[in-house]
């Protein structure tokens, strides 16, 4: 199958200058436009919405079906420059494949088994293996088909809970659902368990809700960023709670998943480097929670803490 290559533009900015230079790619008629803070940068003065430094410097993209005019661009971001007061940015032009790697990954996906789940695509013809979890979940628009180390690391930790530990009528909590494997394979463990997803991402509630109906497993999903969805708090307390998502807001979230969390329960935290295990576990430490478990799969961390 042949593809349209897609132009991509690059451009390292400074954070005074983000939002003009994302106007400026939405004026010139961008496909898609992304921008990600440059973890190399040191910190601003400003802080983020968790109350978290931003990065100084952004990476922003640009991308474009028809090459675009390099030279008029880089005149157009100096005189942004100019007026902004900030060195002007160094841009990059190159192709890209535009395969549609969504439909590629989902075919060539192969079954995996992750401690007591079996995690498979629909384009699986064979039948589970006996003794194992089934969990159905194809490439997606969200987030977790169970490829990812830090998905990886959360079922692990999710197969090495007993029974004995918890009886089947728990409650828990995915936080930041994504596809909701997390929240799924929990449901289809305890098959008695209230589960609850959550997510700021609508999309991904959506897909939830999908992947749920697929596995036949009842699961609540909701759109919430945090708890600021009076649902998300109305089932509390749980006595498990996944949170796959990132330092920033697993860090910001701690308080509230002691809060929110019963005594004796675990959260079971990803999406996590390496380097954030410190701020992490100092985070949930002073937020009243005990460590009990640290796991490093290629540099991702899933860590594992409990509510005294």
């Amino acid at each position: 199958m042949t593809t349209t290559p897609l132009w991509q533009i690059t451009a390292r900015v400074p954070l005074a200058a983000i939002d003009a230079l994302v106007d400026l790619f939405e004026r010139l008629g961008f496909a898609g436009i992304s921008w990600l803070e440059c973890d190399d940068a040191p910190p601003s003065d400003s802080l983020d919405d968790n109350g978290f430094p931003i990065s100084s410097e952004f990476v922003i993209d640009g991308y474009t079906a028809t090459k675009p005019d390099l030279d008029f661009i880089k005149g157009m971001t100096q005189s942004l420059s100019d007026l902004l007061g900030v060195p002007s940015p160094t841009l990059s032009l190159s192709v890209v494949d535009n395969t549609d790697w969504l439909s590629t990954c989902y075919q060539s996906m192969p079954a995996r088994i992750i401690g007591d789940f079996y995690v498979y695509g629909s384009h699986i013809e064979e039948s589970p293996p006996k003794g194992l979890i089934p969990v159905l979940v194809n490439a997606a628009t969200a987030f977790g088909s169970g490829e990812h180390p830090t998905t990886t690391g959360c079922l692990t930790a999710l197969s090495a809970i007993s029974h004995d530990t918890f009886p089947d009528n728990l409650s828990i909590l995915d936080m930041g659902c994504g596809s909701g494997i997390l929240g799924i394979a929990a449901k289809k463990k305890w098959q008695n368990a209230t589960v609850i997803a959550a997510d700021n991402d609508i999309e991904s509630v959506r897909v939830t809700s999908k992947n749920a109906q697929k596995n036949d497993a009842t699961i609540t999903a909701i759109e919430s960023l945090g708890f600021t969805n009076e649902a998300v708090s109305f089932f509390a307390p749980y006595h498990i709670v996944l949170a796959n998502i990132l330092a920033k807001p697993v860090i910001a979230l701690a308080p509230d998943f002691f809060k929110h969390m019963h005594p004796g329960g675990l959260v079971i935290l990803s999406g996590l480097l390496s380097r954030h295990t410190d701020d992490v576990t100092k985070a949930y430490v002073d937020a009243g929670f005990t460590p009990i478990e640290a796991h490093n799969l290629d540099d991702w961390m899933t860590l594992v803490f409990t509510k005294p």
